[in-house]
C-alpha cells in the first residue's frame, strides 16, 4: 500500500541519501504490491479474529497485543522477508537463506516497536481505524525493513 511505498522511498532518498537518477522505482512497487495482494487482506482477516477475544475490558488488549506477537508476528515477519526476496527475483532456496540471516535481528525490533502500536491500537483507536493506524506505524517500520532486506549488510546485532 502506500504507505509500504511511502517507506521504501524515505529509506531511499533519506536514509540511503540516493538521488533521483539513482532512485529504484521497482523496488517502491514491489514494496506496493507486496502489501496491496497479501499484507493488507492478511491483516484484515488478523484484526477481525483479534476482536473476538473476550475477557475483562482492560485486560483485552493485552490479551489481544500478546497473541498477535506470539502468533502472528513470528508467521508474519518470515513470510514478508521471503516474499520481498521472491518478488525481487530471487529463488525459494535464496529467499529462505535471506530470511534466515535476517529473520532473529529484524523480529527483536519488532518486538519492541509493534506491541507499544499496538497497545495503543487496541486501547485507544476505536476498531474501524485500527488497519489504518498500523498502516501509519508501518510507514516507519517500513523504512526501516527497507534498508534492512534492500541491503547486503546482516543486520546489526541489538546490544
Amino acid at each position: 500500500m502506500i504507505s509500504s511505498g511511502a517507506g521504501d522511498a524515505l529509506c531511499q532518498i533519506v536514509v540511503e541519501k540516493r538521488s533521483l537518477d539513482k532512485y529504484d522505482v521497482p523496488r517502491t512497487i514491489r514494496f506496493m504490491v507486496l502489501p496491496t495482494f497479501f499484507m493488507a487482506p492478511v491483516l484484515n482477516r488478523w484484526y477481525r479474529v483479534l476482536q473476538r477475544i473476550g475477557g475483562p475490558p482492560k485486560l483485552v488488549p493485552l490479551k489481544q497485543v500478546l497473541i498477535d506477537q506470539t502468533l502472528f508476528a513470528p508467521w508474519f515477519t518470515a513470510t514478508v522477508i521471503t516474499s520481498l526476496r521472491l518478488l525481487e527475483g530471487f529463488s525459494l532456496e535464496e529467499s529462505w537463506e535471506k530470511m534466515r540471516q535476517d529473520y532473529w535481528s529484524i523480529y527483536k525490533r519488532a518486538i519492541f516497536y509493534w506491541p507499544c502500536v499496538q497497545l495503543f491500537n487496541f486501547y485507544l483507536m476505536p476498531v474501524h481505524f485500527q488497519v489504518i493506524w498500523v498502516q501509519l506505524a508501518g510507514l516507519f517500520w517500513n523504512v526501516f525493513l527497507s534498508n534492512v532486506t534492500q541491503t547486503k549488510l546482516p543486520v546489526p546485532p541489538i546490544e
